[in-house]
């Protein structure tokens, strides 16, 4: 079931199918799912958050506006002209949805993935939702999805040379990375270890064997891509 939302909801993104208008360039697409959801008998109580949103930020947060839905509770950064470039649904059966599309804003035309930037923003983003989660009493297990979609042609920019590594563009529209299964908020407690594999496959995607954000030992921060 959880696979099964995700996969619809993936698609009703790339249909521009969103809870508000929204950027039309790359996007991270960023999915936690409680083991109960999505079933159609079994709701949180969301008015905690309601009450008190701060936890619930969009990615790459430059204020907010906050909206019900019929789903759940939407809150959402706008760029100048009104359209929303990052968004977060919370929805009622305990499913979080988190759409951030500045990071793939082309740049004089280029399709690049801002090396550092976008593993420091969803790292900086997990922790808030896995609280919400806390507050609205999900026991885990529960799972973490993330998909990155239009991004055929993009290419990892460097934040620095790195010798023998060169960048090739993704060959694919559609990235969606593996599963990450949470039997237990512990396991929550060391993210950027938790969410490495994602990291790697993005960079595995543009043809490095490996996020080169990450040392030898498994720290962010600290790899050849650091400053």
């Amino acid at each position: 079931m959880k696979s099964i939302f995700r996969n619809d909801r993936i698609k009703e993104i790339e249909n521009n199918r969103m809870p508000v208008k929204f950027l039309n360039y790359g996007k991270f697409v960023l999915h936690l799912i409680a083991e109960e959801s999505p079933t159609i008998d079994h709701y949180y109580n969301i008015e905690i958050i309601s009450r008190n949103p701060k936890y619930l930020k969009p990615i790459k947060y430059m204020g907010m506006e906050i909206s019900h839905t019929f789903d759940g509770l939407l809150t959402y950064t706008t760029d100048l002209s009104g359209v929303a470039r990052s968004y977060v649904h919370l929805y009622r059966k305990g499913i979080i949805e988190a759409v951030e599309g500045s990071l793939l804003k082309p740049i004089a035309s280029k399709l690049e993935i801002p090396s550092i930037v976008y593993e420091e923003e969803i790292l900086k983003a997990l922790p808030d939702y896995i609280e919400v989660f806390k507050r609205i009493l999900v026991q885990p297990p529960f799972s973490l999805y993330l998909t990155l979609v239009q991004v055929q042609g993009y290419e990892m920019k460097l934040n620095k040379p790195i010798l023998g590594v060169n960048p090739v563009p993704i060959d694919k529209d559609e990235l969606k990375l593996e599963e990450i299964y949470v039997e237990d908020y512990s396991e929550t407690e060391d993210i950027p270890r938790l969410v490495q594999p994602w990291f790697d496959e993005i960079w595995n995607a543009c043809g490095m064997f490996k996020s080169f954000n990450y040392d030898e030992n498994g720290n962010w921060g600290y790899g050849l891509n650091s400053d």
